[in-house]
């Protein structure tokens, strides 16, 4: 088939995907409730989805598709799956009638945006990942969603998430995020953010429930001995229970036992007798480079005094 091609929905395509006969919601009969038309190279699904009011699954994956207009107007849908097409937009969700929606795929389309999607009030898993989406802004509060998949995507920061009162599991990996503000998932407990370009893990605790957390190859470092971002996952994520965070600027397996000691395994390897052992020699060569810092930082503060003085005296003469 020639790229650019018009294919449409047709009927004999329709009665071929259709499946599931079902009881009528409300009583009076018995109708059709999945539809499968994946794969079928479909540009176009014109108005013949809307008629069939009693679907509850609808799984579009692997077409052509660059809009969902077609399938805004369905009361009874539970689940849509609309993976691997071309779809850019997803503002005709602003004020769609999918009421009973709770499972919506978009996973590698073209959408450069997350609109509001209030109209999907029981929406409980939402998957965004492999788009070309650059902000959150607008996406809002959700407070039935409860997992959000937004990896490998172009996000530099989680502003725009809104309060996500439910969510348990946030997949923001492979995107370019430098900052965590605009996190705020009170009752999450898996937060994966890998691949990612973090320095500091302030605001993380947005996310005070945490247990499992995903840091991997990111731009965390020890460079400063008083470990500052490493000491908020003991301080602001007191649950956190496992840790990924191999592939930093430098090996942190021992800062994060001294800084996080709840911390039961961290890249899959359970917290050691050796590691604690580690961790309090650690402790007191911290100690000693704080010292050191700390004198070198007073020297050159009293190194600048002493030259703002004597140019102070040169300009007198």
């Amino acid at each position: 088939m020639a790229e650019g091609d018009f294919v449409p929905l047709t009927h004999e395509i329709l009665s071929q995907s259709l499946s599931q006969i079902d009881r009528v919601v409300g009583g009076g009969g018995l109708a059709f409730t999945r539809l499968d038309c994946s794969n079928k190279e479909l540009t176009d699904l014109g108005n013949k989805v809307e008629e069939y009011t009693q679907l509850r699954h609808i799984i579009l994956s692997s077409n052509k598709l660059n809009s969902v207009d077609a399938i805004t107007r369905l009361p009874h849908l539970l689940t849509l799956q609309l993976d691997n097409n071309e779809v850019k937009s997803l503002d005709c969700l602003k004020d769609a009638t999918l009421p009973w929606c709770q499972r919506i795929d978009l996973t590698t389309n073209k959408l450069s945006a997350v609109p509001p999607l209030t109209s999907l009030g029981r929406l409980r898993i939402a998957c965004f990942a492999s788009n070309e989406i650059t902000s959150l802004e607008g996406f809002g509060n959700h407070p039935s969603l409860e997992e959000l998949q937004l990896q490998e995507n172009q996000l530099t920061s989680l502003k725009g998430l809104g309060c996500l009162s439910s969510l348990r599991r946030l997949v923001a990996s492979g995107n370019q995020i430098a900052s965590l503000e605009g996190l705020d998932v009170p009752v999450l407990t898996k937060l994966e953010l890998s691949k990612n370009q973090l320095v500091s893990l302030q605001h993380i605790s947005g996310a005070p429930k945490c247990e499992e957390l995903d840091l991997g190859e990111n731009q965390l470092s020890a460079e400063n001995p008083n470990l500052p971002e490493l000491r908020r996952l003991g301080s602001e994520t007191p649950a956190l229970k496992s840790l990924k965070i191999g592939g930093n600027a430098s090996d942190l397996r021992i800062e994060v036992v001294v800084t996080a000691p709840n911390v039961q395994i961290i890249d899959e390897e359970p917290v050691s007798a050796e590691d604690r052992e580690a961790a309090v020699a650690k402790e007191e060569e911290l100690r000693e480079a704080i010292k050191a810092r700390e004198e070198e930082l007073a020297r050159q503060a009293a190194e600048a005094a002493e030259a703002a003085a004597a140019g102070e005296g040169g300009d007198a003469e």
